[in-house]
């Protein structure tokens, strides 16, 4: 039957691959500059916003419930301080729990019993078992686990006293060790010590696969895996996700799922994508197809499908093998609209970066790719940072996005999550134009602050940067919350791929199906309608005052004197009309009918122009919350000097100066008297927000001490009431912003 589920899933696959259903050729998406567009590149711009889909294809350990692989024992040497007669060390390896190796004396405290395994190479492993199983008793009542590389110097892993039978321990690390040696340290007078199997396990993805591959065979092992791929990931969590206004997925695929592990391409194996690719195609969403893990591991991180291990810098079988996983996909996709870019490889980290850095991966891949396909959108992962990645310039790449990942792990310090979002929003700002590339946030968390998703997804709308958040589904809740996704904490078995039957582990991974999961809320409400902002442009038409960051106006200063960024009053020199002057460029017109001219870079700027040229021409750069910097037409950045000096356009990054805030200089937005009161305090049934000389509306949310939103409330102006009666106890905070102020208040309910 799933033989005949398969053939019937390919066949449809292959009537459907001829048209692409809600996609065309029209929503083919290329780059143009700084953003992407539809039309081969030539269309309306689109920003993709969506989430990952991890753990499907690749298996993080932390995020799907697959289980632990053991390790293949084939090779494995055995020995003791001493056998049973009629038992034998090899015994442990026969996965019979029948047979056994025993020491055959009393169990002593003296630390003179052992038993050793030597794996005949390092081998990786954070998890180890010993079981008696039948053999009642006989079980260490203490034990010291050692492990070594020559066994002359061991390390101590972990000790314990053993209470059953069969013992399976958790260690502290991943080890990577040729030896490990079990010391017995307990008392029993009167049995034996036994042991009737031996396992080491891993739990990355590579071990998992490889484990199920020892027991089932490659083929069968699949068809296994099957159970859990068309559980955790359905057409309905495809609505999910449209539901929510995202119209694209990134789909993390490790490289065994496609390829075999003798590098000949699986004809299953692309069963899975070419669903997903058609599912999205018929909700007119676009598939980022992300090879999350190479063949010989990448990085030396779990989460990529191999820890610790990361030898494809030097290897040049696995770097083979991931040339020909690109070649089939850039072959079997290469006309297909729906799939919006190729993500050639997730998080390199070179081990030899001096000989092969990952700018050089980047661009033999690049170049295979590129003789297939010569139309896709490459994205070129900038990881650690984009000082390990080079412009497209310097290759001759074009079609390209950069990729960019954002984590701080500092996760409870709401201060050191917000001066870490402003620095990456500057960070991605500068690469977009001065590489003039798209630039693709491709995992980030900004863990329990809502306010600060709001902050940073906003930015990157503003920049008409794309992203997708990590992750969808995560089978786990963490406490502090970490919403790390919109789906989580499954509560049901996780199945032992050691010894269950391939029925039992097929009908436990057969339950991990979405509504089986946890519904996050807040969460989804939180990001939901982040992702309907429209695409971002310059204020085009409107009159605007301009601030720097030393919190004062940008002032024309009239026809012939330098501009400046002094004034603390916003007067007609402070007021500027954004005017299209083509091609994305905008110029600003002062009020004495004079355009600002930004010069050659080398000395004040004036607002003394009669005619837009290419000296009055600026890239109007969004960063959110009305943040922007002003790149001119010669490729220089707008400083405000600190106001110290008269301003100039002569810096190559963004900064502090660099930044300025607009505002609708016809709302008059600044209020030197505005007063914001909260009343009671404490209180316990209604709370009164009083704004007093407020000229422009305000936004309100309430926040617990967790950084929970609570209460969202727009265009408060004058007085508002809020009932807090179904409150639970506690501090709350009040946030009160516009573009141009912001206050925070604490009051404590009863």
């Amino acid at each position: 039957m799933k033989k005949y589920y398969q053939f019937c899933r390919l066949f449809l696959l292959f009537l459907t691959s001829v048209t692409y259903g809600q996609m065309t050729s029209a929503d083919f998406l290329k780059t143009d500059g700084t953003v992407l567009r539809n039309q081969n590149g030539l269309g309306d711009t689109i920003t993709l916003r969506g989430t990952n889909l991890g753990a499907w294809l690749s298996m993080e350990y932390w995020m799907g419930p697959v289980g632990k692989g053991s390790l293949n024992r084939s090779q494995w040497v055995a020995s003791a301080s001493s056998t049973y007669s009629g038992t034998n060390v090899q015994n442990v390896f026969d996965r019979d729990l029948n047979s056994r190796w025993s020491s055959g004396a009393a169990q002593l405290p003296d630390e003179s019993q052992y038993f050793m395994v030597d794996m005949q190479e390092q081998v990786l492993f954070n998890r180890i078992s010993f079981e008696a199983r039948g053999y009642t008793g006989d079980y260490p009542r203490g034990y010291r686990i050692e492990v070594s590389d020559d066994q002359l110097n061991w390390e101590e892993v972990t000790s314990g006293t053993g209470t059953s039978e069969d013992i399976f321990v958790q260690l502290p690390n991943i080890y990577h060790k040729r030896y490990v040696k079990i010391v017995q340290t307990g008392t029993a007078n009167s049995n034996f010590w036994s042991i009737a199997e031996f396992n080491l396990f891993m739990e990355d993805d590579y071990t998992v696969r490889n484990s199920l591959y020892d027991r089932f065979g490659a083929d069968m092992a699949d068809t296994i895996l099957d159970s859990f791929q068309e559980a955790w990931i359905t057409s309905s969590d495809l609505d999910n996700i449209q539901s929510m206004g995202m119209n694209m997925v990134r789909v993390p695929f490790y490289w065994m799922e496609i390829m075999y592990n003798d590098g000949t391409i699986k004809p299953h194996g692309f069963d899975q994508l070419d669903w997903v690719i058609n599912e999205c195609n018929d909700r007119n969403m676009y598939v980022i197809l992300d090879l999350h893990g190479a063949p010989g591991g990448i990085n030396g991180f779990i989460t990529s499908g191999q820890a610790v291990i990361n030898n494809y810098w030097t290897d040049q079988n696995s770097q083979n093998m991931t040339i020909d996983i690109w070649k089939a996909i850039a072959t079997r996709y290469k006309d297909n609209p729906t799939v919006a870019m190729y993500d050639l490889l997730n998080e390199p980290l070179s081990s030899d970066q001096s000989n092969y850095p990952i700018h050089q991966f980047y661009n033999d891949l690049y170049n295979e790719v590129r003789q297939i396909d010569p139309d896709h959108t490459i994205s070129i992962g900038a990881f650690p940072g984009f000082s390990f990645v080079v412009a497209p310039q310097h290759y001759g790449w074009t079609n390209v996005v950069y990729q960019v990942h954002h984590y701080n792990e500092d996760k409870t310090n709401w201060t050191s999550q917000d001066g870490f979002i402003d620095a990456v929003l500057l960070d991605v700002a500068n690469h977009m134009h001065n590489w003039n590339v798209p630039v693709l946030a491709g995992e980030f968390n900004l863990w329990n602050f809502p306010d600060l998703w709001q902050k940073y997804i906003s930015g990157l709308n503003a920049l008409n940067a794309s992203w997708s958040n990590w992750a969808y589904k995560v089978k786990r809740i963490d406490n502090p919350v970490e919403n790390w996704g919109y789906y989580d904490g499954y509560p049901g078995e996780i199945p032992d791929i050691h010894y269950d039957t391939a029925e039992v582990i097929s009908q436990k991974w057969s339950q991990y199906v979405t509504p089986n999961f946890r519904e996050n809320t807040n969460h989804i409400n939180n990001i939901s309608p982040l992702t309907q902002a429209t695409i971002s442009v310059a204020p085009i038409g409107m009159n605007i005052w301009i601030k720097g960051n030393n919190l004062k106006y940008l002032s024309s200063e009239g026809n012939d004197n330098p501009m400046t960024c002094i004034k603390t009053e916003q007067n007609a020199w402070e007021v500027f009309k954004v005017v299209d002057a083509g091609n994305g460029k905008i110029a600003l017109l002062g009020s004495n009918d004079k355009y600002v001219n930004a010069g050659d870079g080398t000395g004040s700027m004036y607002c003394n122009a009669d005619a837009i040229g290419e000296t009055e021409k600026f890239t109007f750069i969004q960063l959110g919350e009305n943040k922007f910097a002003l790149k001119s037409n010669v490729g220089f950045y707008l400083s405000s000097e600190n106001g110290v000096n008269p301003v100039i356009s002569n810096r190559q990054t963004i900064g502090g100066w660099e930044l300025f805030t607009w505002g609708d200089a016809t709302e008059n937005t600044v209020s030197k008297t505005t007063e914001f009161e909260i009343y009671p305090n404490p209180a316990s049934n209604e709370v009164s927000v009083i704004v007093e000389n407020a000229e422009k509306n305000y936004n309100l949310k309430v926040y617990d001490t967790t950084s929970r939103l609570i209460v969202a409330l727009n265009k408060v102006k004058d007085k508002v009431d809020i009932d807090v009666s179904s409150f639970s106890s506690g501090l709350y905070f009040f946030h009160l912003t516009n573009s141009n102020e912001k206050f925070i208040k604490k009051i404590f309910i009863n």
